[in-house]
């Protein structure tokens, strides 16, 4: 049982978007409205708050502080598959308590292969999937499309869509190998295949920890106007989502649907040993079988336009409390309860 904290100052850890770009590189990072958005919800039990951007005075504050806790919403620096990982380590090792998942499970499933590898394993349904290293290597032909499926190619580690345009399923052996070549060289790692499934988008949202996690709700993702071949949550869509995207409650899944995806939602929690909140994408198949595309345990908290936010209000729940059940999932862990 981990020594019981005296809580008074919690830290919020988080990399800025400090202006939008017209390429997708600060896609992860959060607006400011988003960080005075969860500090407003921290200092509602009395706590005092110090915002830590992770830039070149992190470790000067960490230092000169006097930090207890750290709220974690740090994406990290650069592009490497650890990045998540970095603010998480850095804690680690000053034995400093934080919210929200450790390094190794951080880097897991941002790396959409392992995830699917660790997932599979577990007997947990994921979609078909092939890694391309090289795209001079290309070790696919016109076979793979034999069976009559489409795939979808992206960055093997990004998240928030990066990488995911409306132009990112191929059906036909060149546009594969033209997006697998996009990939490779815009954002300088592997490329991912993955069957592109033709159903229903669907996000889940599972807090808790061990063994007493839950599930916070779900909502499927649809487009406002019928897609004409592929409805894509790309970042066109994203970007544009008043316009584009509906986000619709739970009643609208069939009910046999809702059962598979709570099911597995919390199979996959558990599994990659997840902690205190995490959002969990979903795609139907042919056969309506919900199979896991994504799994974002870093989800964004803009109360404005984040999924896990939006969920979390279509499941009957608001801002306030889903801030509320992170931090106490979080503080939990270290033996403190929140008033």
């Amino acid at each position: 049982m981990p020594k019981k904290l005296s809580i008074k100052t919690i830290g919020i850890a988080y990399n800025l978007k400090r202006k939008n770009t017209s390429d997708d590189s600060c896609e992860e990072y959060d607006e400011i409205e988003t960080i005075r958005a969860v500090e407003t919800e921290i200092k509602r039990y009395g706590f005092k708050t110090v915002r830590l951007e992770q830039d070149g005075n992190f470790f000067a504050k960490l230092a000169r502080e006097k930090i207890d806790f750290v709220f974690n919403l740090a994406e990290g620096i650069g592009a490497g598959r650890g990045r998540e990982s970095q603010v998480p380590c850095i804690l680690e090792s000053l034995r400093m308590p934080y919210s929200g998942s450790d390094p190794i499970a951080l880097g897991i499933t941002l790396d959409k292969c392992l995830t699917n590898v660790i997932l599979r394993a577990n007997v947990i349904p994921v979609p078909q999937m092939y890694l391309v290293n090289d795209s001079r290597l290309f070790p696919f032909g016109n076979e793979i499309f034999d069976e009559g499926k489409n795939f979808i190619v992206k960055p093997r580690w990004e998240g928030s869509s990066k990488g995911i345009f409306l132009n990112s399923v191929a059906v036909d052996y060149g546009s594969l190998k033209k997006r697998v070549g996009f990939v490779i060289k815009k954002y300088k790692q592997p490329a991912v295949i993955e069957e592109f499934l033709p159903g229903d988008e669907i996000t889940a949202a599972v807090c808790g920890n061990a063994n007493k996690s839950r599930l916070l709700g779900m909502m499927r993702i649809a487009p406002k106007e019928k897609s004409p071949r592929f409805f894509l949550y790309s970042i066109e869509n994203k970007r544009d989502w008043k316009e584009k995207i509906k986000y619709e409650p739970p009643m609208v899944i069939p009910s046999p649907a809702r059962g598979l995806i709570t099911r597995y939602a919390l199979c996959a929690f558990r599994a990659l040993e997840l902690r205190d909140i995490a959002r969990i994408d979903f795609r139907l198949d042919q056969n309506n079988i919900p199979r896991i595309i994504d799994i974002n345990p870093l989800a964004g908290l803009s109360p404005c336009y984040s999924d896990l936010p939006i969920l979390y209000r279509l499941n009957g729940g608001n801002y306030s409390k889903l801030v509320r059940i992170i931090l106490k999932e979080a503080l939990a862990r270290y033996g403190v309860r929140l008033k």
